[in-house]
């Protein structure tokens, strides 16, 4: 997602409310830091090149964003020696530009108090976060420039902060007196490809829409809205331009969401290869297995065995070869030519035989129990790659790089809350029916064979592996709430199922009561007494959208687990 200045006049009058809040709170991860406020307001600035930008955002994505992180920044250790404590006292704008400047005073000692500015430059690759003193020297940078990395300025410690280079256009005023469609790309303070969409309209249009920009108290008849992947806002809709509620839900759009489809592809695909990687080495595994059971006749040893014990007579001592004559079950004259060790005894020979042919046996003994351990995880991993496929939200990545291990955290936890976590799944409360669905085969068979009642309905596709879902009623419900629980809880299913993009994706349910658990086979279970409808595997993520809860609630609302 990109921006342009418009935007950032737009959010600055939000973020306005927020002044004379103290900061009691200040955490880091990779390219951004979460500030947190008196009131439990939770703001994040980020400069990553490609989700710049600040949104308002709860403790659950705090929490997750910080847990993802690979690294911390230096310069959270020195937000937080110099803004802990300190309130937000003003913010505005710089230069009708893509930057923000917060100030903030602390009070000292003696009545003294300490002003510290915070500025957040929003330019995609070249973003950045600075803190200056009163006197505009640079205390510390997210991203040190050097002379050698820019010509213009260098942004480092002890350093007098250098603007960005101006963009040299005229004023909005300076257009507004003399309207011009030829020289309406010339005007600063608006992104450049609002600027293209503008020159397709007429002067009236423009004339009209453009003065009431850098207006405060115009800002709440503003449109956010994103055309494309470029995020603006404009007193009306334009053409093609997907619209949002407010200015926190479109600063999650154009910061927060693509922070979060980041780490969780980068998740996902960690994830992935390690089930990938499992799935690999069981497949090896039980070819292995099903080469020592199906290879070389072990019979033949113990055959060869007894025919030099019954013949040993025949045989001279220290002989490399031996041949033995006898008469076979047919009643036929057989001469045949055994090969021995010349440095055992023909009875040595055929005890070593009958050794090989003991060892091979009870191998293939063990290898036929371990053959049906390793077909039920290879089962359970098929089944698992399925589902982590389809997990796109940081709650349920996170659970399952918890279960399988593999979770990467700059935080460690404490050995109680490890033995506490319950196996991967999704919580959902309708009001009139609790509705659970494994993430994992553990997953699955906690929320089937743990949770579930014998009277709860059980759904799972058809035909591939996929996610158990659980639907209890917690009030008797109308048809029109059982229709739509189930078609929830089969969309659900199809979703977290290799079915995923078959739109008429066939999912069976029965209650729980009917389903039972086996060693490997689709699903690890059997069931009996079911119908089956073709479920949408989009309609319970448009559903959820659809119930009263607000939008800063609603991922933590999605993703709550019990």
């Amino acid at each position: 997602m990109s921006f342009g200045p418009e935007f950032i006049w737009y959010i600055v009058e939000d973020l306005k409310k927020y002044i004379h809040r103290r900061v009691y709170r200040i955490d880091g991860g990779d390219n951004c830091v979460v500030i947190t406020f008196a009131g439990n307001i939770v703001l994040l600035l980020s400069w990553g090149a490609q989700s710049c930008g600040i949104a308002q955002i709860n403790e659950s994505e705090k929490k997750s964003i910080i847990e993802n992180s690979k690294q911390i920044p230096p310069i959270v250790n020195i937000l937080k020696s110099q803004l802990m404590g300190a309130e937000f006292t003003f913010i505005e704008q710089v230069r009708r530009d893509r930057m923000l400047k917060f100030e903030f005073k602390k009070t000292v000692g003696a009545g003294f108090t300490n002003t510290r500015f915070l500025i957040l430059e929003t330019m995609e690759r070249y973003s950045n976060l600075v803190i200056t003193d009163a006197n505009n020297v640079i205390i510390e940078t997210a991203k040190h420039i050097h002379p050698s990395d820019n010509a213009y300025r260098s942004v480092l410690p002890g350093q007098m902060y250098v603007l960005p280079p101006e963009f040299t256009g005229i004023s909005l005023e300076q257009w507004l007196s003399s309207p011009d469609m030829s020289t309406l790309s010339d005007i600063a303070g608006f992104g450049r490809k609002l600027i293209k969409i503008l020159e397709t309209q007429n002067l009236i249009f423009c004339k009209n829409n453009l003065s009431r920009f850098y207006i405060s108290n115009d800002q709440c008849c503003m449109v956010p809205q994103a055309i494309g992947s470029y995020i603006t806002v404009f007193p009306t809709q334009l053409t093609q331009a997907k619209t949002f509620t407010g200015a926190n839900e479109i600063c999650r759009a154009a910061v927060l969401d693509t922070i979060i489809s980041s780490d969780s592809n980068y998740e996902r695909k960690k994830i992935l290869d390690f089930i990938k990687h499992a799935i690999t080495r069981r497949e090896r595994q039980t070819k292995d297995i099903n080469e020592l059971l199906n290879g070389e006749d072990i019979e033949e040893y113990q055959r060869r065995g007894n025919l030099i014990l019954a013949n040993i007579w025949q045989i001279k001592q220290k002989s490399s070869k031996a041949e033995i004559s006898y008469i076979d079950s047919n009643c036929k004259n057989i001469t045949e030519t055994l090969t021995l060790d010349p440095t055992m005894t023909p009875s040595q020979n055929a005890s070593a035989l009958f050794a090989k042919y003991k060892k091979i046996s009870a191998a293939r003994a063990r290898a036929a129990k371990i053959l049906a351990t390793v077909q039920a995880e290879l089962c359970e991993l098929n089944e698992q790659l399925a589902i982590a496929s389809c997990i796109e939200d940081y709650e349920g990545l996170n659970q399952l790089a918890d279960e399988l291990g593999i979770k990467e955290s700059t935080h460690k936890q404490k050995k109680h809350q490890q033995q506490t976590k319950l196996p991967p799944h999704k919580r959902f409360d309708l009001g009139y029916a609790i509705i659970l669905a494994g993430l994992s085969a553990k997953g699955n068979r906690y929320v089937t064979f743990k949770i579930a009642d014998s009277s709860d309905i059980w759904f799972h596709v058809q035909g591939i592996p996929g996610s158990h879902v659980i639907l209890r009623y917690t009030t008797t419900p109308t048809e029109d709430e059982k229709h739509t629980a189930i078609a929830f809880c089969a969309s659900l299913a199809a979703y977290f199922s290799k079915g995923r993009e078959n739109k008429k994706q066939r999912v069976d349910f029965t209650q729980r009561k009917f389903v039972s658990p086996i060693r490997g086979g689709l699903a690890n279970v059997t069931y009996k007494e079911f119908e089956s409808i073709t479920a949408d595997a989009s309609f319970w993520q448009e559903y959820i959208m659809t119930l009263n809860i607000p939008t800063a609630m609603n991922a933590a609302h999605i993703a709550e687990t019990s």
